[in-house]
């Protein structure tokens, strides 16, 4: 008998602001605008249930999460009012959660240990735990993986945290009978997703890629937070742009360069790619995109809770693959996104196993 989803959130940021006011828009609609899946094995966004929710922001800490999604420095838009959904934000591991930079004189902290998150995830009877730690936090996204391991749950690591491409991880996980998901959310139609897909389309058509570059400005916290730390984000959105085109060497640049303050939840990317086409003949492509970024991410985290969630049911152990290559900018495996999106349609059906 079909269950609800009950999902536990690392990190009440912008991300997780999205994630639970998109889940009571749908639920208070029924509307299916902006979803990939409608439903996915019978399972609806209606059927994800928030029962967790962790940080170490003392302005959060204590307060339901209906409330402290909406507590600042979070800034994502707000679309609708979010009942009172009974989940206390409990403190989590501080490690290095948080740059030093930021902590005390923009952050009051609470902490509290491992043990501490273990025992809340078994007595809200999680399903999935979802990593939503800022860029940077590579101790404290590790600290959480092991309370999934430890209270038997899922684990979407959505940060740039090198989790679900760690082979140690892997193994713990596959081990233990539980699915890994991660690293790092590529978001509905976010900077990321379109660069590859033009690239690709480079490739396809037979040009040679000379170089290509991508920066990207915003006013989410985040920005701010990667103004001291963006060495992994920069490598995995690399990475996943350079997998796109094989078999060719080329310059690449791609950085997240400043926290602009006005643009609140909103993220603006320019792309630059030159290429050459027939008989060398140049070819230059320039894009501009802006988007809510956080409300990018919920758009594909209501898939990916739902696709995990029949990992869970199937007994999938260790990394999906499918729905990685799909969903995350630096997989475990790297696929086009159309290829990747047929693996996902595959593993719904019941072709692909993982």
């Amino acid at each position: 008998m079909k269950s609800n989803i009950r999902v536990s959130i690392a990190g009440v940021g912008n991300c997780a602001s999205a994630l639970v006011q998109g889940v009571q828009y749908y639920k208070a609609t029924g509307d299916a605008t902006g979803v990939a899946f409608k439903e996915v094995n019978g399972y609806t966004i209606d059927d994800i249930k928030f029962v967790a929710a962790f940080d170490v922001d003392a302005r959060k800490v204590g307060k339901d999460l209906s409330e402290a999604i909406f507590t600042p420095p979070n800034n994502a838009i707000k679309v609708i009012d979010v009942d009172r959904l009974n989940v206390v934000v409990k403190p989590g591991p501080l490690l290095d959660g948080i740059a030093p930079e930021l902590v005390g004189k923009h952050i009051p902290v609470v902490e509290a240990k491992v043990d501490d998150v273990v025992r809340e995830l078994e007595s809200a009877n999680t399903d999935i735990l979802i990593n939503y730690l800022p860029t940077g936090a590579q101790r404290a996204s590790e600290a959480y993986a092991e309370a999934a391991l430890r209270a038997g749950v899922g684990f979407v690591n959505a940060m740039p945290a090198q989790i679900a491409t760690s082979e140690q991880w892997q193994a713990m996980f596959t081990k233990a009978g539980l699915p890994l998901l991660g690293d790092d959310v590529q978001n509905q139609l976010g900077a990321t997703v379109l660069h590859k897909t033009i690239m690709h389309l480079l490739s396809l058509r037979g040009l040679k890629v000379i170089g290509t570059y991508q920066l990207n400005v915003g006013g989410t916290p985040d920005f701010l937070n990667l103004n001291y730390r963006k060495g992994q984000k920069e490598k995995t959105k690399t990475t996943a742009i350079k997998r796109m085109v094989e078999g060719q060497e080329f310059d690449t640049y791609i950085t997240p360069v400043a926290h602009v303050g006005f643009l609140g939840g909103r993220k603006r990317a320019h792309m630059f790619i030159e290429a050459q086409g027939f008989a060398g003949v140049p070819v230059r492509i320039e894009v501009s995109l802006e988007v809510h970024d956080p409300w990018n991410n919920a758009g594909i985290m209501v898939d990916v809770l739902r696709l995990m969630k029949v990992a869970l049911d199937r007994g999938v152990a260790g990394p999906v693959y499918s729905v990685a290559a799909w969903a995350f900018k630096n997989p475990p495996i790297h696929a086009p996104p159309d290829e990747a999106y047929q693996w996902v349609i595959e593993f719904i059906n019941g072709k692909r196993s993982n």
